[in-house]
C-alpha cells in the first residue's frame, strides 16, 4: 500500500475518532427525546441541525448535530436583518436614517454606479437580470412589499428595504455591522469536545456584497450557535454569554453587546409581531399551557458559492417554566419560511406536548 493511501486512511481514521469521541462528549439532555423528532423530519427532508439554550445564562439545554451546530459556519440569511436593523438604529445620524422613512418594494433592488456588481459578485450572488439587461437582486416577495419602514421591512422580511438603506455608505455600513456583532469570531464556547472554526476577517469585499450583508448575503458565514449567541443578547439586553453545557459549569461573558436597552427593546417587540403576523404567522402556538412564544426571525440563506441552492433557518424565544429559551433551527436544504419553520414547529409540539391538541395561538 503506498504511502499517499496511507496518509488518507490515517486522516479518515482521526476524522471519525474525533467525532466519535465529540458524540460521547455531549451530555445527556433533559430533551434528548427530540432526537427522534428530527431524525423522522430529516427521513423526509434533509441534514439539519437544532440547538435550544437557555438566555439568562447561555447553557446549551440540547443541542443536535454539534458537528453541525458549533463547527459549521453557514449563510445565515435574513437572520441578520435583526442585526442589519440595530446598526441602523445605532448609527442612524452617520448613516443618514431614520426608521420611519419608508422605502417603497416593488421586488427588486438595483444597484446603483457605485455597487456596481464585478465578476466576483456575479459568480457569487444570485443576479438576474431584467428585460433590459440590467442586473438586480430580488426581493423575498417577487412583486414587492410597498411601503416599508424599519418595523414592517423586519417583520416581513423585505430584502429591498434594507439594502437599499445599506447602500447610502456600504462601507461605514459593513464595518459596523461586522464589528458590533463580531461576525468574524467565535462564540468562545466551552462545548468539550466541540472545536468552533478558526476566527476570521471578510472586510476586504466588494462593496455589493457588503450592501448584500444587510440581508446575511455576500459571504457572511456564521454557525447555529453563534446566532443562539446573538439572538439571546438581543432578548436578554444584556452581554454575550459563552456557551456551556458541562453542570456545575457557571454563566461567564464572552463579550459585551454594543447596543442600547432601548433600541434593543424596540427590536424585541418588532420580533414579537413576526409570529402573529410576519413570515411565522402559520406557526401552530397553542394558545394555552407553560409555553409562551416571545419572538422569532426566519431566515433562508443562499449557499456559498451555489447561488441556486438554500439553506432554512428559524429562530424563536419562548419561556417556559419561567425560563426563557432561544431555539434555532438549521435545515441544510430548504428555506426558513417552509422547512426551518416545520420542524421549530414540531419541536415546540414535543416541548409541550400538554398542548398537542390545543388551536392554533393568536395572541402572545
Amino acid at each position: 500500500m503506498n504511502s499517499k493511501i496511507h496518509y488518507k486512511i490515517g486522516i479518515l481514521s482521526a476524522t471519525l475518532l474525533l467525532y466519535v469521541a465529540g458524540a460521547e462528549a455531549a451530555p445527556k439532555f433533559s430533551y434528548s427525546y427530540l432526537d427522534e423528532a428530527v431524525k423522522e423530519f430529516e427521513s423526509k427532508n434533509s441534514t439539519s441541525s437544532v440547538v435550544l439554550m437557555e438566555i439568562d445564562s447561555g447553557k446549551v439545554e440540547y443541542i443536535y448535530r454539534p458537528e453541525i451546530a458549533v463547527s459549521k459556519k453557514l449563510p445565515p440569511g435574513s437572520l441578520v436583518k435583526t442585526f442589519s436593523a440595530l446598526t441602523l438604529l445605532k448609527f442612524k445620524d452617520r448613516l443618514g436614517f431614520s426608521p420611519e422613512k419608508k422605502v417603497v418594494c416593488k421586488g427588486r433592488f438595483y444597484p446603483n454606479e457605485s455597487i456596481t456588481p464585478t465578476k466576483s459578485d456575479l459568480n457569487t450572488l444570485h443576479l438576474p437580470q431584467d428585460e433590459n439587461g440590467k442586473e438586480y437582486l430580488r426581493c423575498s416577495l417577487a412583486k414587492g412589499h410597498g411601503e416599508m419602514d424599519l418595523r414592517s421591512a423586519l417583520v416581513q422580511s423585505c430584502n429591498v428595504y434594507f439594502l437599499t438603506n445599506a447602500s447610502s455608505d456600504p462601507e461605514l455600513f459593513y464595518s459596523k455591522l461586522y464589528e458590533d456583532w463580531s461576525l468574524g469570531k467565535s462564540t468562545r464556547s466551552r462545548l468539550d469536545s466541540y472545536r468552533e472554526p478558526s476566527d476570521t476577517n471578510f472586510i476586504s469585499i466588494s462593496p455589493l456584497r457588503k450592501v448584500a450583508a444587510s440581508i446575511g448575503e455576500g459571504g457572511i458565514l456564521l454557525s447555529p450557535l453563534k446566532i443562539s449567541q446573538l439572538y439571546s443578547s438581543i432578548w436578554k439586553e444584556g452581554p454575550r454569554l459563552s456557551p456551556y453545557w458541562g453542570a456545575g459549569q457557571e454563566p461567564v461573558r464572552s463579550e459585551e453587546n454594543p447596543y442600547a436597552g432601548k433600541d434593543l427593546r424596540w427590536i424585541a417587540s418588532v420580533l414579537s409581531e413576526v409570529p402573529k403576523s410576519g413570515t411565522l404567522k402559520d406557526l401552530n402556538i397553542p394558545e394555552k399551557g407553560s409555553l409562551e412564544i416571545l419572538g422569532g426571525k426566519t431566515g433562508t440563506g443562499t449557499k456559498f458559492m451555489h447561488k441556486y441552492e438554500t439553506h432554512g433557518w428559524t429562530v424563536l424565544s419562548f419561556r417556559k417554566d419561567r425560563k426563557s429559551y432561544v431555539l434555532t433551527v438549521f435545515v441544510d436544504n430548504g428555506s426558513g419560511g417552509n422547512q426551518a419553520k416545520s420542524l421549530a414547529s414540531i419541536l415546540l409540539d414535543k416541548i409541550d406536548p400538554k398542548n398537542k391538541d390545543s388551536a392554533i395561538k393568536s395572541g402572545k
